[in-house]
């Protein structure tokens, strides 16, 4: 019985590609609204490679404080994946791969400009990903 190789997502690396950081020098904490948005995109010449985006906005509610990172980690996918597989890759692991490196730029960041951290939340992004495709098939 011949069993065939299991599809893998390799990690090839991330960066940080804008950043806004904009407060009053006297704004240290606050209470934030914070919002993320994901985005794939496929390598149009190598279709097993794919960049995932992840926009992260957080605003304090008084609207003194805005922080927007854009973040990109890519992928490469070895072997013939199903299309539930490549499903998974693009939104369960991709972004489950790159968002602790997105938390610990945000707190870090935050720190380094004399304020207190901000620590953003995790996510299960598995239970997301559901929540959104049961919420797509009711409509």
């Amino acid at each position: 019985m011949i069993m065939s190789e299991q599809p893998t997502l390799k990690f090839l690396g991330h960066e940080v590609s804008r950043v806004v950081f904009e407060r009053p020098l006297d704004f240290i904490h606050g209470e934030f609204e914070i919002k993320f948005e994901h985005l794939n995109h496929v390598n149009q010449d190598q279709i097993n490679e794919f960049s995932a985006e992840m926009i992260v906005t957080i605003q304090s509610v008084d609207e003194k404080f805005n922080l927007q990172v854009q973040f990109y980690g890519h992928f490469e996918i070895n072997g013939n994946a199903s299309d539930s597989v490549l499903e998974n890759f693009h939104y369960i692991s991709a972004p489950t791969i790159i968002y602790p490196f997105i938390r610990a730029f945000v707190s870090n960041l935050t720190i380094q400009t004399g304020m207190n951290p901000i620590f953003i939340p995790t996510i299960n992004f598995g239970s997301r990903y559901q929540d959104k495709k049961r919420e797509s098939q009711e409509d």
